[in-house]
């Protein structure tokens, strides 16, 4: 009888991969889109560049809650084997020496999933309270970046004295605004430094306040007839507004209560999404088109409707060499780019795969390389390679790993496993007791053998597919099924 074989990985079994996962929780298109570009932004460091060409601690911090607010885990993004988390735990030397860089830290760290206690070995908490100015009440005379140390304080669980939440209060002009250089001359207060203070004040327990109504006043004064906000009232005539100050407005209008899409509110939701540009990044203005990070990251939380402090999601922060090594990443120079799962090929690895079987014998890679058990190895579709150095040069020291043996386990006492006697016209291995006949046999024999798939350890039997329901005759290998 004729029948048709199909190879079906074992892999998949053990990663549970699937596309859904790779791209994150959320279902709005914009933010996937505006992650999905922030990654390819990523540095081989696992940082991401400021103004310069560089990884720069504050760009990486925004980019960070960004990820966190969008359901993705910055310690699985990753570019060169290093995370987002990665380079910002090892910015904290010089990064985190500032108030305002030990605060961005902080909050990155909390919405990570990490102890901003312990993040990179340095306990950030104890930095920011030995800024605090008894005097003043304020842990920066700038207050963005006063009201950042707020937002970090609780997003942290520290205490935040009652007397620094006054000076914010003190801190506000007539107009309703703050300015970031705590000045409250007319015409100084700003759309950020407004916003950011009136979310630092209602995390911290003040949520209701007369401060608040005004600042709200500030801010609906501060917005175009598109929508949009603009940074500093007065600033330009007609007022023009930009991604980066709608989207802080609009974290600040959710903070207070208020739906930041509404009539009352100019679907400022809807002006913010339209600063988002075909490539999924946003721009800072219309009148400057470039994709810019900043904007996108600042964009990503307000689309969400998340403002500051940003919670974490179960799970984060528990990442495994191999759910790090699973995370998509951009192509590596010297290696053989996969799109279609996000995974290079390189090295002997490559040379292996090339050579002795390609895309039809081991399909797709599902991994990077990663150290596993102490062994360096990648997973694919349909195989785990394994680099043993010096154990077979002309096969580039490559094994495949046993994967038919792993996920069998527990199944010898079932009658397919069992070993049997010797059948006619099959080949029979004595040292599993299990033979191989018809089609498996000739596709066994023509497309690798014993090195590709090993030796049998069951007999051939009718299984169901948990996920189809269909029913396939297979026939299970020390490396495959």
């Amino acid at each position: 009888m004729k029948r048709t074989i199909l190879i079906v990985g074992m892999v998949g079994l053990l990663l549970g991969l699937t596309a859904s996962a790779a791209a994150g929780p959320s279902s709005n298109t914009a933010v996937v889109a505006a992650t999905n570009w922030l990654r390819a932004q990523q540095q081989l460091d696992g940082g991401f560049a400021g103004l310069g060409a560089t990884s720069d601690a504050g760009s990486t911090a925004d980019t960070a809650v960004a990820f966190a607010a969008a359901g993705i885990d910055p310690s699985l993004v990753l570019s060169g084997n290093h995370s987002t988390a990665d380079f910002l735990a090892a910015s904290v030397g010089a990064y985190g020496a500032t108030t305002g860089g030990a605060a961005k830290l902080a909050l990155a760290a909390v919405a990570a999933g990490l102890d901003p206690r312990r993040f990179g070995g340095v306990d950030l908490i104890p930095r920011l309270q030995s800024a605090y100015n008894a005097g003043s009440g304020l842990y920066d005379t700038q207050l963005y970046v006063d009201a950042y140390a707020v937002l970090a304080l609780v997003g942290a669980g520290g205490p935040v004295p009652s007397a620094a939440l006054d000076s914010l209060d003190h801190g506000q002009a007539a107009d309703g605004g703050w300015a970031f250089t705590g000045s409250t001359l007319a015409g100084q207060s700003d759309t950020n430094t407004t916003a950011v203070v009136i979310q630092a004040l209602v995390a911290a327990g003040r949520p209701h306040s007369t401060a608040i109504d005004a600042a709200l006043g500030y801010l609906h004064a501060a917005q175009t007839s598109d929508g949009s906000f603009v940074y500093q009232i007065g600033a330009e005539s007609p007022p023009v507004g930009d991604a980066n100050s709608t989207a802080l407005v609009i974290q600040a209008i959710v903070a207070a209560g208020e739906d930041p899409n509404s009539d009352a509110w100019g679907h400022a939701v809807d002006a913010l999404r339209r600063f988002q540009n075909a490539d999924g990044a946003f721009r800072y203005r219309d009148d400057t088109p470039g994709d810019n990070l900043l904007a996108t990251a600042q964009a990503v939380p307000a689309l969400l409707l998340e403002p500051f402090p940003i919670a974490p999601s179960a799970g984060f922060a528990r990442a495994t060499a191999e759910q790090r090594a699973m995370q998509p990443e951009p192509a590596r120079a010297g290696c053989t780019y996969f799109a279609i799962t996000g995974h290079n090929l390189c090295a002997g690895f490559q040379s292996y795969w090339n050579k002795f079987g390609g895309l039809a014998i081991y399909c797709y890679p599902l991994t990077e390389e990663f150290v596993e058990n102490g062994v360096t190895v990648q997973y694919f579709e349909r195989a785990r390679f394994e680099w043993h150095p010096g154990t077979d040069p002309s096969h580039f020291d490559v094994l495949l790993g046993l994967v038919g043996d792993e996920v069998t386990a527990g199944r010898a006492t079932q009658a397919p496993f069992v070993p049997t006697a010797a059948k006619a016209g099959c080949t029979f291995f004595a040292a599993t007791g299990h033979n191989l006949c018809a089609g498996f046999a000739g596709y066994w024999n023509q497309f690798g053998g014993l090195a590709a798939y090993g030796m049998p350890i069951s007999e051939e039997f009718q299984e169901k597919n948990p996920d189809t329901g269909q029913v396939y005759t297979v026939q299970y290998f020390e490396r495959a099924r």
